[in-house]
């Protein structure tokens, strides 16, 4: 791959704050979920949610940004870490604690904390909130990060997760890939097409495979383009190829959606990486919802938990929620504790693990010479 992006600093703030907007877009379009009784909503009124005029787009179509996610981690992934792993510079055992280290202690403190929110919950009502499969079958799915691996029966426990869980796979196949050096420029179409044709039997897998890849796509072209063209003429070419296919997008009454997630999606990313090679650092002001994406998206679940039980409780019916106050009042809770867990949990988290394995594994170099 060639060394053309590596002029871009470690961090492209742009796409860390679409990430943050991706998640807060989900939490908008699970913005449902205080109206569900069991499994399913009651008596809703989609148009009658808080600002809904406002956050439309958010309120209809929010679960797209899931394969927003998937395009940007194809993206970055291929950005990298494929050199590095093509290379042999980095072992499966690093990438392992790489991903392990930044997604697994949110992913278990906010399993066990849903686990036990919902304990609570359906002690005063029926059923459980939302998501019903919260057994000891799908906590072990939860413990070990697979429950969107086709062994589960339904979402379960802190059910966002289950993006986490697909991505998990795709880095897998991800590094599988890597190892194949310059034939993945062959196979990567080919897990695209894969990934088009499991969608019926396999829709989890599925829709991450088309955006992963379509994502890692996007990364292929915009390094090859930037050293053959230069930075100017390949933001302008991908300005003009997003600008193109959204125009499609828009304008067709019914769209297939691998090419809104697998075309218009990458192509947006990839035209965000080139203002940022020609204008570093533009989107840094909004970097700070890239740090609290991954908080607010696995947060945001059990801390609805707790609003129903408080608003069951007091005695308000769930239509309370149609208030934009309440919205605001959500949010305000959710985006501070969403920057306390990335500070307190997150990070040092990340940092403990990665430390410790590189202590190991330095006493283990030791002892081999």
């Amino acid at each position: 791959m060639s060394s053309q992006l590596s002029v871009l600093p470690k961090r492209l703030y742009s796409l860390d704050a679409l990430r943050g907007i991706a998640a807060l877009s989900v939490v908008i379009w699970h913005w449902q979920h205080f109206f569900y009784v069991g499994g399913s909503p009651q008596g809703f009124e989609l148009t009658s949610q808080p600002l809904f005029t406002i956050f439309s787009l958010f309120y209809t179509y929010g679960s797209r940004a899931v394969e927003l996610f998937f395009c940007i981690s194809g993206f970055v992934f291929f950005w990298l870490f494929a050199k590095k792993i093509s290379s042999g510079d980095m072992a499966v055992g690093d990438f392992f604690i790489d991903r392990f280290s930044r997604l697994y202690p949110l992913h278990i403190v906010t399993f066990l904390l849903a686990a036990l929110l919902q304990l609570m919950y359906i002690r005063s009502h029926a059923g459980y909130f939302v998501y019903q499969f919260n057994d000891y079958y799908h906590a072990l799915l939860n413990v070990f990060l697979a429950p969107a691996w086709g062994f589960e029966k339904g979402f379960s426990f802190n059910a966002p997760v289950w993006s986490v869980s697909t991505e998990v796979l795709l880095y897998a196949i991800f590094f599988g890939l890597c190892l194949t050096k310059k034939i993945r420029y062959v196979l990567v179409p080919c897990l695209i097409l894969l990934g088009v044709y499991l969608y019926e039997d396999m829709p989890k897998l599925s829709v991450g495979l088309v955006t992963f890849f379509s994502g890692g796509t996007a990364f292929i072209v915009l390094d090859h383009s930037a050293k053959f063209l230069g930075t100017k003429k390949t933001l302008w070419a991908s300005v003009a190829l997003a600008a193109g296919v959204w125009a499609y997008v828009w304008q067709t009454p019914v769209s297939n959606s691998f090419i809104l997630t697998g075309i218009a999606f990458p192509a947006s990313i990839a035209a965000l990486a080139a203002l940022e090679l020609v204008k570093p650092g533009f989107a840094k002001p909004l970097s700070f919802l890239g740090d609290i994406s991954y908080s607010s998206y696995l947060v945001h679940f059990p801390l609805q938990i707790i609003f129903a039980m408080v608003v069951d409780m007091l005695g308000f019916q769930r239509a309370i929620f149609y208030n934009v106050w309440m919205l605001v009042l959500f949010t305000a809770v959710l985006v501070p504790l969403s920057f306390i867990s990335h500070r307190m949990l997150e990070v040092p988290s990340q940092r403990h693990i990665r430390a410790l394995y590189m202590r190991r594994r330095l006493r283990h170099l030791r002892v081999t010479d």
